[in-house]
Parts: structure tokens; C-alpha cells; sequence
């Protein structure tokens, strides 16, 4: 299993919508993303995997909606592998990175290989 995480609006369900061709509500907004969305994939070659678009993360989240993001960030912590998706032209790129590493371990998912 496959697990699109990132810092919020890096692209994760434009990328899930690509890929799977799912009707992925993809919108310029903090957390558009509030149900995480799966599908199964075939990639080239033939590798068949389940893919999952999850929650974006954010800077300085407070600790209570990080409790209530648990439940959909039960994708990231049980994936295979992390796809971390970044917005390469974002001037708060390293910062944003740093972010998501920070949240990853928070939910005991930093152990998880990670592309």
C-alpha cells in the first residue's frame, strides 16, 4: 500500500486523481482533502497496488484536530510506502518538508520507507 503524504495543497489529490482516474475533490483550500480516498492501481509493469490520498499537513496544527486526524491518518501509518508529495515551487518548501517528517514521527509513521 501506497500513501500520499504531504504538507496541505502540495498536490497529493491531483496526483491521486491522475493516477487513478477517481473523482478526487481537488480545490486551492486548507484541508480539502477531509476523508482519506483509496483505490487499487496497476503500475507499469504490472505491480498492483492500493493507493491512498490522505489529509495535508500543516504547521502548528493544534493537538486536538491532530486527535481527530488520527482516524484518517491511519493510511500513512499502516502504508507500505510514503510517497511524500512537495510543492517544488512553494518558498517555504524546506519548511513545509520539515513539517511533514515532524508529523510522520508524531503518528509513528517516520519508520516507513518514504520516496
Amino acid at each position: 500500500s501506497v500513501a500520499l503524504v504531504g504538507y496541505t495543497n502540495a498536490g497529493k489529490s491531483t496526483l491521486f486523481r491522475a493516477m487513478t482516474g477517481a473523482d478526487a475533490y481537488v480545490a486551492d483550500q486548507l484541508f480539502a482533502t477531509l476523508d482519506p480516498l483509496v483505490r487499487r492501481v496497476q503500475l507499469p509493469g504490472g505491480t498492483q497496488v492500493v493507493l491512498a490520498d490522505t489529509v495535508g499537513f500543516i504547521r502548528e496544527l493544534p493537538h486536538e484536530l491532530v486527535a481527530a486526524f488520527q482516524s484518517m491518518l491511519t493510511e500513512a501509518r499502516e502504508a507500505t510506502l510514503l510517497l511524500h508529495v512537495v510543492d517544488a515551487s512553494s518558498p517555504a518548501l524546506a519548511e513545509q518538508t520539515v513539517e511533514v517528517e515532524r508529523v510522520l514521527a508524531e503518528i509513528g509513521a517516520a519508520g516507513i520507507p518514504q520516496i
